[in-house]
């Protein structure tokens, strides 16, 4: 790939989601999606081209070293830009009905596909940025334009859900400059004060000779930070709100793609602190955080009556195995880690969407009022069930293979008690959400729902993600399987 594509890939990932977002948000409605769509389309599109070198080759560098990515980065690409796609699908489903009920104007509609593609566009670029700095600054953009798609129906729950949410987003990001403004200072002791102080290629080349108290310090600012973005418990209490409130196609962008993007950003820092310190602080600790968020997560999903909140409980128990691979560390938690973001942003994304539908419907997000799923709406029924059952870890789901994977790797790396334990609290939260799938698929409606037709692009939304997933878990091409290993060198520290 020669200099100036990559350049032209790389600004059309940095820059273009604001100019089409900015476009659309002054434009006509229709014009609104056209443009909105487009621009999603075309930085998702163009962020995998730079991606997909970095996953099966060598780093793609851009822009001055501004950008880098690598396969960890290139990873967390194609999770966005999948999850992105889905969403774009989604959402004009969402709008119909969405004006139809009421709940938006031809306004709202112009200004939830600009935000969308401000939002996609800002997830993108986290995973390209070589400097700590500004991947801090892209997440906390996301944070405020995410926060205004949540409250877009200003609904007294949808407001306070997006308040909540922002306000607690921000404190938990501000923990975060913290540590990276103490990554700096320890950066600076050894590089000086130069620009790429706090690029991560930057530090990871010079992590032996870091500060290990201001890193040790930094690291523990991150984990509170990026933890409370990715939904780790205990700071946690901003999700369910905000994805129980959130259209759908937002439920699923922040569920399939935030908190991917911000484990990606605690896994930098994980990085540098354990070739400066050691594996010790920040294993300890983000096992302890991932058992943490498994076992708050369990009770909840297991006695949930909310649709939405119990898919949002879900993303705090499957957050919590990703942080308890990163801990483990070890070639096979660390591929585990690497199928499971995919597997977990294909399904997610699609039972957001799903979920959204049987809600609009059924006329309520209670499970018990949305029996009968199959004969009341079919299409996001069925999708619903199925992913429901690849999302518990139920074969064929790629997600078996990866939760196998961690929980073995595990035990390989030392951990035999938290993989253990894990294993348990798995199995229980898979138990309930089996429970809420039968109420969902066979259960008695409390009112006859309204029957909705549903456009293609709906229907693929809802589909390929799944029809994906259970691929993967039957059998990952050859090509991704390099890539996962990849991720899982980089992750490990053995390879870029």
């Amino acid at each position: 790939m020669s200099d100036t594509l990559v350049t032209l890939l790389a600004l059309l990932v940095l820059v273009g989601p604001a100019i089409g977002g900015l476009v659309a948000w002054f434009v006509p409605a229709r014009l609104a999606g056209v443009i909105g769509a487009a621009t999603i389309v075309i930085a998702s599109v163009a962020a995998t081209a730079l991606a997909v070198p970095g996953l099966v080759d060598a780093p793609v560098v851009a822009l001055g070293g501004l950008v880098v990515v690598d396969a960890l980065g290139g990873l967390i690409v194609v999770v966005v830009a999948s999850v992105g796609l889905v969403a774009a699908l989604g959402t004009p489903a969402y709008l119909d009905h969405a004006r139809a009920d009421g709940d938006l104007d031809a306004r709202d509609a112009a200004r939830l596909w600009a935000l969308m593609a401000w939002f996609i566009g800002g997830l993108l670029a986290v995973p390209l940025l070589d400097n700590l700095g500004l991947i801090w600054v892209a997440i906390e953009a996301t944070t405020v334009v995410s926060a205004l798609l949540v409250g877009i129906t200003r609904t007294p729950a949808a407001i306070e859900a997006a308040w909540k949410y922002l306000i607690l987003g921000s404190v938990g990001v501000g923990f975060a400059l913290l540590g990276t403004l103490l990554a700096y200072a320890s950066s600076v002791g050894v590089l000086g004060e130069t620009s790429d102080a706090l690029a991560w290629t930057r530090l990871l080349a010079v992590a032996p000779s870091l500060d290990p108290a201001l890193i040790r310090l930094a690291f523990v600012f991150a984990l509170v930070g990026y933890g409370t973005k990715a939904g780790f418990a205990p700071f946690h209490t901003w999700l369910p709100d905000a994805h129980s409130q959130a259209p759908s196609p937002v439920s699923a962008t922040l569920s399939g793609a935030t908190l991917a993007v911000a484990l990606y950003a605690l896994a930098r820092f994980t990085q540098v602190t354990t070739m400066t310190l050691g594996a010790g602080l920040p294993s300890g600790l983000l096992v302890t955080l991932g058992l943490l968020s498994l076992a708050v997560a369990v009770p909840f999903i297991v006695a949930q009556g909310d649709l939405k909140r119990l898919l949002a409980y879900s993303s705090i128990e499957h957050l919590g195995i990703c942080a308890l691979a990163l801990g483990f560390g070890g070639p096979l938690a660390l591929s585990g880690l690497a199928l499971h973001l995919v597997a977990h942003g294909l399904t997610k994304a699609s039972l957001f969407l799903s979920a959204g539908g049987l809600v609009e419907s059924g006329r309520s997000r209670r499970i018990a009022r949305l029996g009968g799923a199959f004969v009341g709406n079919p299409a996001d029924g069925r999708a619903f069930v199925g992913g429901a059952l690849l999302l518990s870890g139920l074969p064929p789901s790629a997600m078996f293979v990866s939760e196998i994977a961690i929980i073995f790797g595990g035990f390989q790396r030392g951990w035999g008690f938290a993989a253990g334990l894990a294993a348990i609290l798995l199995a229980a939260a898979a138990a309930g959400m089996l429970f809420h799938v039968a109420r969902v698929a066979f259960g008695d409606p409390r009112r006859p729902p309204i029957p909705r037709g549903r456009r293609a692009r709906h229907l693929v939304a809802v589909g390929a993600p799944l029809a994906l997933t259970a691929l993967f878990g039957l059998w990952v091409p050859g090509p991704l399987s390099a890539a996962l290993g990849r991720v899982a060198q980089v992750l490990g520290g053995t390879g870029g």
